[in-house]
Parts: structure tokens; sequence; C-alpha cells
């Protein structure tokens, strides 16, 4: 059930478990001064429906969800972006995550994820991917990126760069530290991420569908690019107990 998650974060450590009795800003796995009331109720070790049942009307979409099951949120991620700015990250046991963008202790809005592919690296191939100059089109932080469908039917999306100059050709990846808890232990662990977002309009929807597109070290010589699908989700979608 956790096999993602468990890949993606490990077990955590002696370290990590120092880190987690100093981080005064990280309280199971919320901001300082939040609680799970500000995120429509989601919490650690809670239970979560979301529902996107109107995403079936549109088979343009790559992104399939369950709005019929509650899921297990098995870990909280934190990232820190300075200026009152936060990500919340909501890990649920079905290898999917809900985020939540926070601006000044207040949720500005909701995007779920799932991890779409993820291909492990080795060290020269992680480190060629973040520092070389030699950039290839459709790699981390290039204009555009083509995703290819899961299933048999050969399809292919192609989703525009979101951060950066857009004029550029390729953007230098955007670098974030996360600090994750899971239900297994209190004590938390760090994942660094070079991330880059695309998006994409769905055929008559109003709705985007995104890649975040990310190189993961996992701190204890684990390397990951992953495909991260996903879709915006409103307030009102969240049924969490």
């Amino acid at each position: 059930m956790f096999k993602t998650l468990k890949a993606l974060f490990g077990t955590p450590n002696e370290a990590t478990n120092a880190q987690a009795q100093s981080a005064s800003a990280f309280s199971a796995g919320l901001p300082i001064g939040m609680s799970q009331e500000d995120f429509e109720g989601l919490r650690l070790d809670g239970r979560v429906k979301i529902q996107l049942s109107e995403l079936s009307a549109y088979p343009d979409t790559l992104f399939g969800w369950d709005s019929d099951t509650f899921h297990h949120i098995a870990a909280v991620g934190h990232i820190d972006l300075g200026q009152g700015a936060h990500l919340v990250r909501f890990y649920l046991d079905n290898d999917t995550w809900l985020q939540a963008n926070v601006e000044n202790q207040r949720v500005v809005e909701y995007k779920l994820f799932d991890f779409y592919r993820v291909t492990h690296l080795s060290d020269g191939e992680f480190d060629a991917l973040i520092n070389l100059d030699d950039k290839k089109a459709g790699e981390l932080g290039a204009q555009t990126i083509t995703v290819e469908a899961t299933d048999t039917s050969g399809r292919e999306c192609q989703y525009q760069r979101v951060w950066g100059d857009e004029a550029s050709l390729w953007s230098p990846p955007v670098l974030l530290e996360e600090q994750v808890m899971t239900t297994e232990s209190v004590m938390t662990r760090s994942v660094t991420h070079h991330a880059m977002l695309y998006e994409r309009s769905i055929e008559g929807s109003e709705r985007m569908e995104y890649v975040l597109l990310n190189a993961e070290n996992d701190g204890e010589g684990g390397f990951m690019l992953i495909q991260n699908l996903g879709v915006d989700v409103t307030s009102v979608d969240i049924d969490a107990i």
C-alpha cells in the first residue's frame, strides 16, 4: 500500500529525530500557527474523500480519480518557501498527494497529484540531470515536455512550463526542501526536490492538468525522476475526517 511513499521517504533515523525536536515551524506537518481546521480538516493519520467525478466527462484528461473512496493520510510534508508562503502536502495511501498552497496562514489553492511515473536514477544520472549545461528538449526545465499515458492507448500530451522565463528554451528547476512526517514515526525526514511545474488546458473544460516534474534526492543515496500528474481541487471537493 505504501510502496511509493516508502521509496520516496524511507525510514527516519536519529539525525532526523533531532531535527524534529528542534524544528519549531513544523508541528504535525503543518506550518506554525495553523491547525487542521485551516486545511478543511486534513490531518496526519486522518482520512479524506475528494469529489472529482466531473473529470470523467472529459476524455482529454490523463488524470483519473475514484471520487467514492476515503483514503488514509499516511504522511504530511511541509515546504517553507519564505515570506509567509508554504506548501503543505498530504500523502495518501493510494500513491497520490493533495497539496495546499499557503500564503500568510491562509490556503489559497489546492492541487491533487498522482505519482504518475517514477524512474530511479544513479547518482551520475541525477547529477547530469541537475548540473550539466547541455540541456535537451523534454528534460527537466525545458520549455515543453511530453507525457505518455501509462495505459496501452499510446496517447501523448504536451505541457507548457509555468515557472521561469517564458521565452527561454530552458529554465533551472526550483529547489525545494521538504520535511516529511509519517504515521509510522513522529520523526521527520528531509527530502530535496529539484522541481518544475508544467500545465495544459483540458479540452472542453475550464480545468487545467499539471505535471510537476521532479528530480528528488532522499538524502540516503536514493535518486528519482518523478512525473507527478495533477489537477486543481477546490475546498468544497474535500471531505476530511
